[in-house]
């Protein structure tokens, strides 16, 4: 019999990570409503640490709050709330973002994945979600985009530390930051990027180089 898996745990860990940018309508001299715009996909792990990859907002970093827009965090039938960039680490393509509204923060500490802590096995299962296509899959409440995939590489370079590991399944722009997760929902990495050539096996941060980011931010 094919073991029930529990999806709550992924799906209520994931949240979107966009832009609010003031408009402004030139034939009425006013400005309208902040447009929201959806860059990428981050999730909380171990105690309440909100993690994504670097390349999803280290842009805002690049110009005024005009014209970049303001870095927020929300969706999944949340509000979206300020944020920063806590941690930015290049080398590794993560970034750790602090939502402003500490109470916020201390609420979502029962969504947060666990690191996993063992050597992954070629062919093993694994499922991710995220907001992939920007805000063209939005619905009402902002729920994630869930797929599934496996094992398909562990390893890198020979006699080099490991930076990635490969996954066979699909993706879209706008997974990146996506959690991925084994069947007992231990976080195996991050989704850090859009294939060029093939959408079938992608590449994901290791989670060592989480656990590490997470310790840094908590020391």
């Amino acid at each position: 019999m094919e073991k029930e898996i529990d999806n709550s745990k992924l799906l209520n860990s994931v949240r979107s990570i966009g832009t609010l940018k003031p408009i402004f309508d030139f034939n009425t001299q006013s400005f309208l409503p902040p447009q929201l715009n959806i860059a990428g996909t981050g999730f909380w792990v171990d105690n309440g640490v909100f993690v994504t990859c670097a390349h999803v907002v280290q842009n805002l970093l690049s110009g005024p709050m005009e014209l970049v827009g303001m870095l927020v965090v929300g969706g999944n039938k949340n509000q979206y709330l300020k944020a920063t960039i806590s941690v930015l680490d290049l080398e590794h393509d993560l970034a750790v973002l602090q939502v402003a509204d500490k109470n916020f923060h201390a609420g979502q500490k029962g969504n947060c994945l666990k690191i996993n802590n063992k050597k992954e096995i070629i062919g093993m299962n694994v499922r991710f979600a995220g907001y992939p296509l920007s805000n063209q899959l939005l619905n009402e409440e902002h729920t994630p985009i869930f797929s599934k995939g496996s094992i398909a590489h562990t390893s890198s370079s020979i006699n080099k530390p490991r930076k990635e590991i490969k996954i066979s399944g699909f993706v879209e722009g706008g997974f990146s930051g996506s959690p991925v997760v084994d069947d007992d929902n231990n976080l195996i990495g991050i989704v850090s990027n859009h294939p060029q050539q093939t959408k079938s096996i992608f590449n994901i941060i290791s989670w060592e180089h989480v656990a590490k980011l997470v310790e840094l931010e908590n020391s």
